[in-house]
């Protein structure tokens, strides 16, 4: 378990959707809207493990159609967020900036994010069960839940450490609206970038 935790904590370091997500909103909207995303991206892990304790995954990724659409969700909810970030205009903020993203907002599109992601599916169908050891007493999905609990730990600590650091550029953004600007253009290419990479594969 130990091992894994630390080989979790490597992957979560590892650049992806989820924590240039988590960098952008904590950059953008401050440390809060960070650890807000961080809450929905993880119900997203949680849930992710439930359905491979369930084997309802491993039939999605073992269906064409279903990994095809679960594909084309991730890709449109990618580019609708390439959408916001480029028309994004800072001389609003004060009255639809921070205000406008609710808490429940904010959640929501961490939520998303995570689960029409096909890649962290894949991901996690090829992460969790070859660390399942079925001699060992503890009953299968039992320790996938303990599996999936250590991912989303490692998860917390990285992303928190990511929302923490990117939060604190907040105050120099404010001050300086041109740089925040380029840094939500920024955000829409590469958001762009992956929609397209997702399409492609």
């Amino acid at each position: 378990m130990l091992s894994f935790f630390f080989m979790s904590l490597v992957v979560a370091l590892a650049p992806g959707p989820d924590n240039f997500f988590v960098l952008m909103q904590s950059a953008s909207f401050g440390r809060r809207a960070g650890f807000l995303v961080i809450a929905g991206i993880s119900t997203g892990i949680l849930i992710q493990t439930l359905l491979q304790i369930s084997g309802l995954s491993l039939l999605v990724v073992h269906s064409p159609k279903a990994f095809f659409v679960l594909q084309c969700l991730g890709a449109c909810y990618l580019l609708y967020l390439a959408f916001l970030s480029f028309r994004y205009v800072p001389s609003e903020k004060s009255s639809k900036g921070v205000e406008a993203l609710s808490s429940l907002a904010l959640y929501r599109r961490g939520l998303l994010m995570n689960l029409s992601n096909p890649k962290a599916v894949l991901f996690l169908l090829s992460f969790l069960p070859p660390a399942v050891n079925p001699s060992l007493s503890v009953p299968v999905h039992w320790q996938i839940a303990g599996l999936g609990f250590m991912f989303l730990l490692s998860t917390l600590i990285v992303f928190g450490g990511v929302a923490i650091l990117a939060g604190s550029l907040r105050p120099f953004l404010e001050k300086h609206p041109r740089f925040e600007v380029y840094l939500q253009r920024l955000s829409g290419v590469v958001f762009a970038i992956l929609a397209i990479s997702l399409f492609a594969s």
